[in-house]
């Protein structure tokens, strides 16, 4: 049983000051002063654009005979100063000669990208998982994002001593590094930096759909059980009811255990969501009309998939205003928190049937919570 609250209605992207909405044409000339205005909030804003992005091959050439890994060690940052990470890919010529249920490849193709910044997770992009991507002629590509900034309790190490001083958060670094993974993406021949897929999980999905809203060049998005500070309502929290009683995460709680997770503005909504000048189906609205898979757990409580269909809902609500209905989709599956083989099948699934031209699934179109109303008023009437 669950026991739901909402702090007031989820505010429409679209509302001018005068109460009237803008129009399709006027978001488009007002997204990026609200892009600017929740990402300072929510986030921190971002680390600055590195003015110089450079990488080294670590094995790359060695190896179109041999099932190893692409290793490219990624430079980015300051003229004076860089930080560096490790980007990993498995390309599907790499495997063609090793799987003989991959077909050949051409030589000189370009292959879409499925990349993820869990590299620290190790069952999130399994071999099992980089074999499914590459069987369909996709590259897998990973990076460790705290390479890029520790998740602890302080801001030391990584972009905080490349960038000193500044308010972005951890989030927001490894954001970043997926930019900074475009830029490469970008001078790689073989990769077609038009194609790439951009996934994680939990924190990992918070940061992808911050990726996502910062950097148009990503064309595909899938927050996979990102909960609060990612895809989901703020304003929506939910009590389970009975021996597990608990109640959703909140800002509150979060900033506590995670701080530096947090905008230091968004720190002044603590007990007061509802006065925020947005939720976070706004950062959908920004990704528009590029392409938005959420996936979500149905018993991953203390994440609150409920809060999570409200954002999707609303998300898919600014699709349509927007004229790209169909864009946007919700996988509500039943199962706790994981991002495993079935998640990336059905955001694969998804990246093919549009690149094929073909409609969303209908298992992607049902409502999880029949009982539940929406929170939001300012949609289809």
């Amino acid at each position: 049983m669950s026991k739901v609250q909402f702090l007031g209605k989820m505010p429409d992207p679209f509302l001018k000051e005068d109460g009237t909405r803008m129009t399709p044409a006027e978001w488009e000339a007002n997204r990026d002063r609200i892009r600017d205005m929740i990402v300072d909030i929510e986030y921190g804003g971002m680390p600055p654009r590195p003015e110089v992005v450079w990488y080294e091959d670590l094995n790359y050439g060695f190896i179109r005979d041999t099932e190893h890994t692409i290793y490219i060690r990624i430079h980015a940052g300051t003229e004076e100063k860089q930080i560096s990470f490790i980007l990993e890919l498995v390309v599907p010529w790499i495997k063609e000669k090793i799987k003989e249920q991959y077909e050949p490849l051409n030589e000189g193709e370009k292959y879409p990208v499925v990349l993820t910044g869990d590299g620290c997770y190790t069952r999130n992009m399994s071999a099992e998982v980089i074999d499914e991507i590459c069987s369909r002629g996709y590259i897998a590509a990973k990076f460790n994002r705290l390479e890029i900034a520790c998740d602890t309790k302080e801001k030391v190490g990584g972009l905080y001593d490349l960038y000193p001083g500044r308010d972005f958060t951890a989030i927001s670094a490894w954001a970043w590094a997926y930019m900074v993974c475009m830029d490469v993406f970008e001078q790689l021949p073989f990769v077609d930096e038009k194609e790439v897929a951009i996934t994680g999980h939990s924190r990992g999905g918070k940061t992808v759909l911050l990726a996502a809203t910062v950097d148009e060049r990503i064309k595909y998005v899938c927050p996979n059980n990102s909960g609060n500070h990612g895809a989901n309502s703020h304003r929506c929290v939910v009590t389970e009811q009975g021996p597990n009683k608990q109640e959703t995460e909140r800002i509150k709680q979060m900033n506590k255990e995670f701080p530096t997770w947090m905008g230091r503005k968004l720190m002044e909504y603590q007990d007061r969501e509802q006065d925020l000048p947005y939720d976070m189906h706004y950062f959908g609205a920004l990704i528009a009309p590029r392409y938005y898979l959420q996936c979500e757990g149905m018993q991953d409580y203390y994440i609150n998939p409920r809060g999570a269909w409200q954002n999707c809902a609303a998300v898919k609500e600014c699709y349509r205003y927007l004229g790209c209905e169909g864009n946007a989709a919700g996988w509500f599956r039943p199962g706790k928190h994981r991002h495993q083989l079935p998640d990336y099948i059905e955001f694969l699934n998804f990246i093919d049937n549009i690149r094929a031209g073909q409609p969303l699934a209908d298992h992607l179109k049902f409502n999880p919570y029949p009982d539940m109303e929406l929170n939001f008023d300012w949609g289809r009437k």
